[in-house]
């Protein structure tokens, strides 16, 4: 087995998150725990309770490196990981200058700033950076928005993917509703630029219709696999992970399905428990090896263009 693990989060205590000021924001799981509902505290202990997960521990970015570094080295069929945000652009070019055999990195910046444009050609060109992603319902406006159109002419342009995330954002007592909470908000900028990878996370986030309906009408866009899922536990019909696999691969087939984690923080590290639960589902519902092979390593080896 070989794995790409396209969707990480680099443990920066800060981060550049869509529609916050620079370095104003905290990691997800640090701002979590200063919730004081006790419904949502119970929440988060439900969940770390289900998958055994140890404690988060605050780490420096340089202990946070090394330790992401050599879980590469611990699991020898982990041959890359993408960091989807890192602390800020230039903190994640330096990650990549620094482990450009297992780290790989896309820029994080909000859309909306007067500079983004200038700030994506910057991150993908002198910054070595491989896309850009995006939390829609953290945007200020519409991501169908014609005021945005420079940046995915940049991002066509270059032929580096466009990661967005779409759905409920969050741990309980986050976002469930916005503009752009839902996937078929970003159907026209995928007609209008179809040259354009299009990397929807999460299975779509508990908006499996609409995911599957873009993907459909859009052949330029890709789901990714990573997190918990545990937004499925909230579906008004019955959904695990069999079901997703399945109609995901009879839509669009093996080969737009791209693995992730969601990975962050220590000393979880790598979530192998993510990947056991998918793979596992994968063979179930019937993947051959080479499919699995597609879905764990060629479609994100494809998609970022490495040899």
């Amino acid at each position: 087995m070989r794995v790409i693990d396209s969707h990480v989060h680099f443990p920066a205590k800060k981060i550049v998150d869509d529609g916050k000021p620079e370095g104003k924001q905290e990691s997800a799981w640090v701002a979590g725990e200063k919730k004081v509902d006790p419904w949502l505290l119970a929440e988060r202990a439900k969940w770390k309770a289900a998958w055994r997960f140890p404690q988060p521990v605050e780490t420096t970015s340089e202990d946070a490196e090394k330790l992401w570094a050599a879980e590469c080295e611990n699991y020898d069929y982990l041959k890359k990981v993408v960091f989807v945000t890192a602390g800020s652009n230039d903190a994640a070019a330096a990650l990549v200058k620094r482990h450009p055999k297992q780290f790989i990195a896309y820029a994080h910046h909000d859309p909306f700033l007067p500079d983004a444009p200038a700030r994506l050609e910057k991150a993908l060109g002198e910054g070595g950076l491989s896309g850009y992603k995006i939390l829609a319902p953290s945007l200020s406006g519409s991501i169908g928005d014609r005021s945005l159109y420079p940046l995915w002419e940049i991002a066509q342009a270059r032929e580096v993917p466009l990661l967005v995330h779409f759905g409920i954002e969050g741990a309980a007592g986050g976002i469930a509703n916005h503009v752009n909470i839902n996937p078929l908000s970003i159907h026209g900028v995928a007609k209008d630029f179809p040259s354009l990878r299009i990397i929807i996370p999460h299975f779509g986030c508990g908006y499996v219709f609409e995911t599957l309906n873009l993907c459909w009408a859009c052949p330029n866009v890709v789901i990714d696999t990573s997190g918990s899922n545990q937004w499925m536990r909230w579906m008004p019909y019955e959904v695990n992970l069999e079901i997703l696999f399945r109609k995901y691969y009879e839509t669009i087939g093996p080969t737009r399905i791209l693995f992730g984690t969601d990975s962050s923080w220590f000393p979880r590290g790598f979530a192998t428990a993510y990947l056991d639960e998918q793979v596992r589902s994968m063979v179930y519902v019937g993947y051959s090896e080479d499919e699995l092979d597609a879905v764990l390593y060629r479609n994100a080896a494809a998609l970022l263009k490495l040899t």
